[in-house]
């Protein structure tokens, strides 16, 4: 009985499903219809509003043309009434005036009488619209005013220029006549379209046929002058074809539900009888009986069938075996994976997180040989608790770990654990055994870091004395130089209070002396400024102020030379991703400008700009020196590279380039005369060497 009502129902279904097909069928075509005709009057309102802005766009062009002539210009004389005579008996202008600068009307040619003609030439046309638009250089067509012959006027209104001015305006008059104007728009409408015109405050200017109830309707606007173009079409064009498509419809649909009541009639009555031999096939299929063959005795359609179930039989009964044979492979792959597990050299496990505690399911040799703990032994224990030392702090870190890999997180950190010769340091690794569904049970590999770790920190400790010897030299060499140049400065005393010769041969040697000493000086704090490079690590950087940086160094070259320093506008307040000696880099740069100059008053100009889109910051420092070649351009930065004639380490730069590089900018030279002046800066920079520097702005 189930079976019937399921067939029963299924015939329902199909039989709605169809008439409901054909129902949305017809009402696309009607939708469809509908749409037509609303693309009808789309088109004819566009092709209207289009030919009518032609049409006024024609009418302005001629009245533009016109006032070209200048006879027209010459206010209140014959010429000018031949001239405008003549316009109107060449064009379809009904008439035309002209009016001065002043507002008065000083001719005008229509078919008005001779005492019209009389009172409005001389009278006051200011207050009119089209006069006042002209007169500020426009082409104007005015709103339509009604005539007493019905028809309306627009007026078109043009400027009259002389030399150049405006001396008064050119207006001439249209009729728009609904035989001669309108009824050529008319004549492009679709049969049943009406055509209404409306003026730009609404005043009907023209309508074709009687009023209708439209069913489908467009408005389009004529720019030109604020029109409304209307088209409309009443429903009656599609009426009649809605119902002949309405009985089509009924008919067809009361024609498929009588076929298919037909059809289910007769397939219901062929397929009971198969359908309960087929039943009791897959039933002994069910309780494994497979194997099982079916004879059924009707349609072609049913032999396929029948044929097709004693094939499932037979293939379900040919799967089993096949899966049987599968399970062995599978056992075959999980003895191998079992001799990968215990053939890794480092210790892997294989763990189960639940809420209570970390559960070893299983382990591999190299878990037993490191750890000391026989895995047959701690099966089925927490983990935690066999390699996870008493210290403080080591349980909640072990919670921790052991929360975010229950997360779905793959785990790599730096941990420590009891081991069989004590606490050592492992890298942990855990992944899900299962990466796309339970996440519970893990695999963690321990690998064994003591010793490099200990490696690491004498490296440590290494960098760490030289950095004390660094300073303890430093410091001793620059308190010895400092006595030095003291006792420098008072033989230099000496041998002026007892010769009174700025030019002798002591003094000579004195001034090197003295020389010889300040260049150990900037020796020692090179020295410094490299020890600090070569043992900062590149990670270490933070925002740092630039205009602190720089401003800093630029008073110190100020008190320390006699050079002209100059600032091209402000520095910018911004920081940039450098460390404490970014003044370091600013320091060189200014000194390298005086030292490698030859001139007899140094002069060395910054400027520095933010470029936003490439976020950086470049700061350039350029000296009236000689310049660099253009083939040492790049070696200048290399250790050990001097200018012509200097005394200086030779490192200078190359820590320049070195401090730059960690902080992950650019430096570079450029020839004064090439560089390009940043914004804000001086054209009169200094056209030696530019020195540019480029770093980052920090986040």
């Amino acid at each position: 009985m189930q079976i019937k009502r399921a067939f029963l129902v299924s015939i329902l279904v199909v039989g709605i499903v169809l008439s409901a097909a054909v129902f949305v069928g017809f009402q696309e075509y009607k939708d469809t219809l509908y749409d037509h005709e609303q693309a009808g009057v789309d088109r004819t309102a566009e092709h209207v509003g289009s030919e009518l802005e032609k049409q006024l766009s024609s009418l302005k062009r001629t009245v533009v043309v016109a006032s070209a002539n200048p006879e027209i210009a010459d206010h209140g004389t014959q010429r000018q009434r031949r001239a405008l005579a003549a316009f109107v008996e060449r064009s379809e202008f009904a008439g035309v005036s002209v009016i001065a600068a002043n507002g008065t009307m000083t001719n005008i040619v229509s078919n008005v009488s001779e005492e019209r003609r009389d009172a409005l030439v001389g009278a006051d046309f200011s207050d009119r619209t089209y006069y006042r638009r002209a007169m500020n250089g426009t082409t104007y067509v005015s709103d339509p005013v009604e005539a007493d012959s019905g028809n309306h006027i627009i007026t078109v209104s043009t400027p009259l220029y002389r030399d150049g001015r405006i001396v008064g305006t050119m207006n001439a008059a249209f009729h728009l006549s609904e035989r001669e104007f309108f009824e050529t728009f008319a004549s492009t409408l679709e049969d049943d379209q009406r055509l209404a015109l409306h003026a730009a405050d609404g005043t009907p200017i023209y309508t074709t046929g009687p009023a209708v109830s439209p069913a489908f309707s467009r408005e389009v606007s004529v720019s030109e002058l604020g029109w409304t173009v209307r088209v409309e079409k009443g429903p009656d064009s599609v009426q009649s074809t809605i119902r002949a498509v309405t009985l089509v419809q009924a008919g067809s649909i009361t024609a498929v539900l009588g076929l298919l009541g037909v059809f289910g009639w007769r397939l219901y009555r062929l397929s009971i009888a198969q359908l309960s031999r087929l039943l009791r096939g897959f039933r002994d299929l069910e309780d494994g009986r497979y194997g099982t063959r079916i004879d059924l005795v009707a349609s072609d359609e049913w032999q396929q069938v029948e044929t097709g179930f004693n094939h499932l039989s037979e293939t379900i009964a040919a799967s089993r075996a096949e899966r049987m044979a599968r399970q062995r492979e599978l056992e075959r792959e999980r003895d191998r994976f079992e001799a990968l597990f215990q053939g890794v050299p480092e210790p892997v496990v294989d763990v189960e997180i639940t809420d209570e505690s970390t559960v070893l399911r299983d382990a591999n040799e190299a878990f037993e040989t490191t750890f000391g703990h026989a895995v047959e032994d701690v099966v089925g224990e927490d983990i935690n608790d066999l390699i996870v030392p008493d210290d403080a702090g080591m349980a909640d870190e072990a919670d921790a770990i052991d929360g975010e890999a229950a997360a779905g997180e793959q785990i790599t950190r730096q941990i420590r654990r009891d081991a069989r010769d004590g606490v050592r340091e492992f890298l942990f690794r855990s992944a899900p055994i299962d990466a796309e569904g339970d996440v519970s049970r893990q695999f963690g590999v321990y690998i064994d870091i003591t010793d490099r770790n200990e490696y690491e920190a004498r490296l440590r400790e290494q960098r760490d004395n030289l950095d004390t010897l660094n300073q303890v030299l430093r410091h001793d060499i620059r308190n010895d130089l400092q006595l030095v140049t003291a006792y420098a400065d008072l033989l230099t005393e000496v041998c002026e209070q007892r010769d009174g010769e700025e030019d002798s041969e002591e003094r000579a040697y004195l001034e090197k002396i003295s020389e010889s000493a300040a260049h150990a000086v900037e020796l020692t704090e090179t020295a410094r400024n490299m020890a600090d490079v070569m043992l900062t690590d590149e990670t270490e950087r933070k925002p740092m102020r630039l205009r602190t940086a720089l401003e800093s160094e630029l008073e110190t070259l100020r008190s320390e030379t006699d050079a002209v320093v100059v600032t091209d506008g402000t520095v910018p307040d911004v920081t940039v991703s450098a460390n404490e000696i970014l003044g370091s880099v600013f320091r060189n740069l200014l000194t390298n400008a005086v030292q490698h100059n030859d001139k007899d008053l140094p002069e060395v100009r910054v400027s520095a700009t933010v470029d936003g889109g490439d976020g950086v910051v470049r700061v350039r420092v350029a000296d009236n020196g000689p310049g660099i070649p253009d083939d040492r351009t790049e070696q200048i930065f290399g250790r050990g590279e001097k200018g012509l004639q200097s005394g200086g380490t030779g490192l200078g730069l190359y820590l320049v380039q070195t401090l730059v590089d960690t902080y992950g900018g650019d430096v570079w030279v450029e020839d004064g005369e090439d560089a390009s002046v940043p914004n804000g800066a001086s054209d009169d920079s200094p056209t030696g060497a530019v020195f540019v520097v480029e770093l980052p702005l920090a986040e």
